[in-house]
């Protein structure tokens, strides 16, 4: 990946970063900090690493993708959005009563979704059978599950990752984003095949995901670092999802941060 290809998405992700806002802010509702954390991740996934094409979301060479964490939703819905799986307009109507685009995502109204957003243990089970069902497949499609660390707080959870370990799931793609460390997860992901990265760094991600085999072994993981907050001086320390909603004082402040930082990167 060269640099100029790096700062096209850099620029991406300050846009969808700019689309949370927005559509948290008109909702006056809706998780945001965790978003912004994980937006680079996200359009690191959906234009550089996962295998799809926006205008054919049902392709059966597709790569899935499942969602395993409920306060990352406005960040995918932002980059489905961005990526051409649906009208941005939709981002507009986030929450509201009939729209599409709810607090849970339901995966048979929104392209680019494959399964329902899973908030109950042991998600993994779910993606594991998946990918299990796709390996038997010439072209072995890859099932990308986005978790947070906190998962791994749930002893079933964890005992989910240590069953996976033993099975030929190659294709299997757990990537954990955390602010506060992977200590629970690197044990539970004993016999995994794992990397590191930083999930606001594409250089880190490009090349952690290289790195991986695919076609044969286990189930392969990938710990992504993310920062709360993106830095924003809005949201300072502390996590601050679901604390508050956001005045069009603080969202103003805060695309007004963006939009500096994306100026910076042109």
């Amino acid at each position: 990946m060269d640099d100029k290809r790096i700062e096209e998405l850099k620029n991406i992700s300050a846009e969808v970063r700019k689309d949370v806002l927005r559509m948290v802010g008109m909702a006056r509702s809706g998780p945001y900090e965790t978003p912004l954390a994980i937006a680079s991740l996200l359009v690191y996934l959906y234009w550089e690493e996962l295998v799809l094409i926006p205008s054919e979301p049902q392709r059966e060479d597709r790569d899935r993708f499942v969602l395993g964490m409920p306060r990352a939703v406005p960040a995918l819905y932002a980059a489905l959005a961005r990526r051409g799986f649906f009208e941005r307009e939709h981002l507009w109507h986030y929450r509201r009563l009939g729209a599409m685009l709810q607090a849970l995502p339901d995966f048979r109204r929104i392209p680019g979704l494959d399964a329902p957003c899973l908030t109950v243990q042991p998600s993994l089970a779910t993606a594991a059978a998946l990918a299990e069902g796709l390996a038997r497949r010439s072209f072995r499609p890859r099932v990308v599950f986005l978790v947070s660390e906190r998962a791994f707080r749930s002893e079933e959870f964890a005992e989910e990752a240590a069953r996976a370990a033993g099975e030929p799931i190659p294709n299997l793609f757990m990537i954990v984003a955390s602010k506060d460390g992977f200590e629970l997860p690197r044990r539970a992901c004993s016999g995994w095949d794992c990397r590191e990265a930083a999930a606001d760094d594409f250089a880190s991600l490009e090349s952690a995901c290289a790195s991986f085999d695919f076609s044969s072994g286990g189930p392969k993981a990938l710990f992504a670092a993310a920062r709360g907050g993106s830095g924003l001086s809005l949201f300072g320390e502390e996590p601050s999802d679901g604390g508050h909603s956001l005045s069009l004082g603080e969202l103003d402040q805060a695309l007004e941060e963006l939009e500096v930082r994306s100026n910076e990167h042109k």
